[in-house]
C-alpha cells in the first residue's frame, strides 16, 4: 500500500496541476554556490558531503527553492507566467535527531511573471490548504532569500511549516533572473 505521505503527495500534485503549475523533479545534491551563496544564506544548516566526486554535488539541499530558481534562470525565453513546483526531499542539520540531520518531504512552488507577488502565491497557498481541508495562518518572519516585509512564516497546527513570499532582488540577480518571482516552501 501507499504510505500516508505518498497519498498526501499525490493529492497535492493533483491540486497544484489544477492551479496551473507544472511539476519539476530535481537532484537532491548540488553545489554550495547554488544552495548557499546564490541564495544569500549562511549555510549553517547545510549538510556537506565529506568526499564529493565533484563540486557540483557537494551539498545536500536544505531547500528546493534553488532548484526552482535554477530552472527559471534558463527559462527566460518561454512565455510567461511560469508556474512550477516540486514535491521532494530536503535535509538539514538537526542536533536532536539520531544522526544529526532531519530529512523532510517538502512542497515548493515558484511563480515568475512581471506581476508575480506575495498576494498571488498566498492565494495559491490558501487554495491548497482549502482543498486539503487544513487551516493555516501567517506570521511575521525575516529571511534573506525574500524581500523584507513581503515574506511570512506559514503556521499550521500550532507550528511553523514553511514560508511564503517574494524572492529578494539580490537572489534573482545572483541567478540571472530578469522578472519578479514569488515562492512558497512548506513541509
Amino acid at each position: 500500500r501507499l504510505s500516508l505521505m505518498e497519498q498526501v503527495s499525490r493529492r497535492v500534485r493533483e491540486i497544484m496541476v489544477g492551479l496551473g503549475y507544472q511539476e519539476m523533479i530535481y537532484n537532491y545534491l548540488g553545489s554550495r554556490r547554488d544552495f548557499v551563496e546564490r541564495m544569500g544564506i549562511t549555510g549553517d544548516e547545510v549538510i556537506e558531503i565529506a568526499n564529493p566526486m565533484t563540486e557540483s554535488y557537494a551539498v545536500v539541499r536544505n531547500s528546493q527553492l534553488p532548484s526552482l530558481l535554477g530552472s527559471e534562470s534558463v527559462s527566460g525565453n518561454a512565455a510567461y507566467p511560469h508556474r512550477i513546483f516540486e514535491i521532494g526531499k530536503a535535509a538539514y542539520l538537526h542536533e536532536q535527531e539520531n544522526y544529526g540531520s532531519r530529512t523532510v518531504t517538502m512542497l515548493s512552488l515558484l511563480v515568475a511573471d512581471a506581476g508575480a507577488g506575495f498576494n498571488e502565491v498566498n492565494s495559491h497557498l490558501a487554495a491548497l490548504f482549502y482543498y486539503l481541508r487544513l487551516d493555516y495562518a501567517l506570521a511575521e518572519v525575516e529571511d534573506p532569500r525574500f524581500v523584507p516585509g513581503r515574506v511570512g512564516a506559514v503556521m499550521s497546527g500550532g507550528r511553523r511549516v514553511g514560508l511564503v513570499g517574494e524572492i529578494h532582488p539580490a537572489v534573482l540577480e545572483a541567478w540571472g533572473i530578469q522578472v519578479p518571482c514569488a515562492a512558497v516552501e512548506i513541509e
